[in-house]
């Protein structure tokens, strides 16, 4: 248990209330208190603050799939990696995440550099925990994970377990992934009992989602089973087409032609010379059951224009000329499934 850290003290002491079952602490928390006065920050430790100081700009990003948002009643416990909007609950699906990348088990995804920005709070995702959440359970941004890997995340989530490797606690794994990509993650738990402090580690969490009332979701639930399923399903694709085609109808001429002096995001577009026409681009994903007038009536509401899309993932660009437009979270009284996927 030496090679785990934080100790099992420290994450015990995260949760809302003490553990309901302290005799697998008792080990952990002797010995004499060390004297802090006279020892200097450690250079991982400022590596840390430079890290939450990078990703200090995405805390405020509409929530969107892919995203690590802290626990609003309980930031210090730990985050959530959103995957999927269940639009017949009204709440999200996700994995738990912590902290603690040496507590990986061959379920867990460690965050890389290659994640960056990523807040030093976001160190672990552990896709053997997954959790669904109301948009109100979810704070701060915390990083942003790309389609890749989030897909990595749900490859652990079904395939982690099948991992046949010794289990040695506090050792990170590198592990093969369909195609060319790899993952970051743990070595399988000891059936050794106590010898695995990962157990008991997985044990506190567990009483913490208790105590924060939030509900695991279905194991191993694939994402295609959720409503915003993929975006290029036929029907999808049949539909949001038709969607464009209809709204781009009533689009000036100028949205369909790339501009001189054109930029993705906040924007300029230059229309020859005589004005300046400025807005933002999103790239959205619309859920898969959205009707096209559901569609249309909350682009009308938003001020809001389709100028790109279809593309092969199914996602619409959409432009707001108010360049301080933010597009509202997917949820109750919008289409959307996914912002920027």
């Amino acid at each position: 248990m030496t090679a785990l850290t934080p100790s099992l003290a420290i994450v015990a002491a995260r949760l809302p209330s003490p553990p309901s079952s302290i005799e697998l602490l008792d080990e952990d928390v002797a010995g004499d208190t060390p004297d802090w006065r006279g020892i200097a920050v450690p250079e991982h430790l400022m590596e840390r603050f430079a890290r939450r100081s990078d990703a200090a700009p995405l805390a405020g990003r509409p929530i969107a799939g892919g995203q690590i948002h802290l626990l609003a009643r309980r930031p210090g416990f730990g985050a959530v990696l959103l995957d999927a909007w269940d639009s017949s609950r009204q709440r999200w699906r996700g994995w738990l995440v912590t902290p603690d990348a040496s507590y990986a088990d061959a379920c867990g995804l460690v965050v890389e550099e290659r994640d960056a920005p990523a807040d030093p709070r976001a160190g672990l995702v552990l896709c053997d925990m997954p959790v669904t959440l109301a948009v109100t359970d979810l704070g701060a941004c915390l990083g942003v994970f790309s389609q890749e890997r989030l897909q990595a995340a749900r490859w652990l989530e079904w395939h982690g377990r099948a991992n046949a490797a010794t289990a040695a606690p506090g050792v990170i794994a590198r592990v093969a992934l369909p195609g060319d990509d790899y993952a970051l993650t743990g070595t399988p738990l000891s059936s050794e009992l106590g010898k695995d402090g990962r157990v008991a580690y997985r044990q506190l969490l567990r009483q913490g989602l208790q105590q924060l009332q939030i509900a695991p979701a279905d194991a191993a639930a694939p994402a295609a089973k959720v409503p915003m399923q993929a975006a290029n399903a036929n029907r999808w694709l049949k539909l949001v087409t038709a969607v464009a085609a209809s709204v781009m109808v009533v689009q000036s001429a100028w949205l369909f032609l790339p501009k001189e002096g054109a930029v993705v995001g906040n924007a300029e577009f230059r229309n020859g010379g005589s004005g300046v026409e400025t807005g933002v681009r999103t790239r959205v994903l619309f859920r898969a059951e959205a009707t096209e007038a559901e569609i249309r009536t909350w682009l009308q509401r938003e001020q809001l224009e389709i100028v790109a899309g279809p593309d092969t993932l199914g996602a619409f660009t959409v432009l707001s000329r108010n360049r301080q437009k933010v597009l509202p979270p997917p949820g109750p009284g919008n289409p959307l499934a996914v912002i920027n996927p």
